[in-house]
């Protein structure tokens, strides 16, 4: 059975990784997200979650995180090789998976990334 994990080589973990993003990206919000994006340092893109306290509880924001996680499995995957960093919004918490999926896609978009 295959793995629905993302992979350590496509998280972004270290603080120093989140604060380059945060330097030099570039911002989009969206309805239950807000994306920065700047070029990766490699050959893959990379997933960075921020999910404050301001969500609610551990509860809250774990599901805002495996949402995240999901959409950016499954969707469209930036055109270049990008770090991108989503930093979940109250409202993802009780959205549907599609929602945030639609939301996730034309935020890449805005942002120049996606191919369709």
């Amino acid at each position: 059975m295959a793995s629905n994990s993302l992979p350590p080589a496509r998280r972004i973990r270290r603080r120093t990784e989140f604060q380059r993003v945060f330097d030099a990206g570039r911002r989009a919000h969206g309805r239950y997200l807000t994306i920065i994006a700047a070029p990766a340092e490699g050959q893959l893109s990379r997933l960075g979650i921020v999910a404050s306290r301001k969500i609610g509880g551990a509860v809250a924001r774990n599901r805002a995180k495996r949402l995240i996680r999901q959409v950016f499995r499954t969707e469209v995957v930036p055109a270049s090789a990008s770090d991108v960093v989503v930093i979940a919004k109250q409202a993802a918490v009780t959205a549907v998976a599609g929602d945030v999926a639609i939301d996730y896609r034309t935020t890449l978009r805005r942002l120049g990334l996606s191919n369709s």
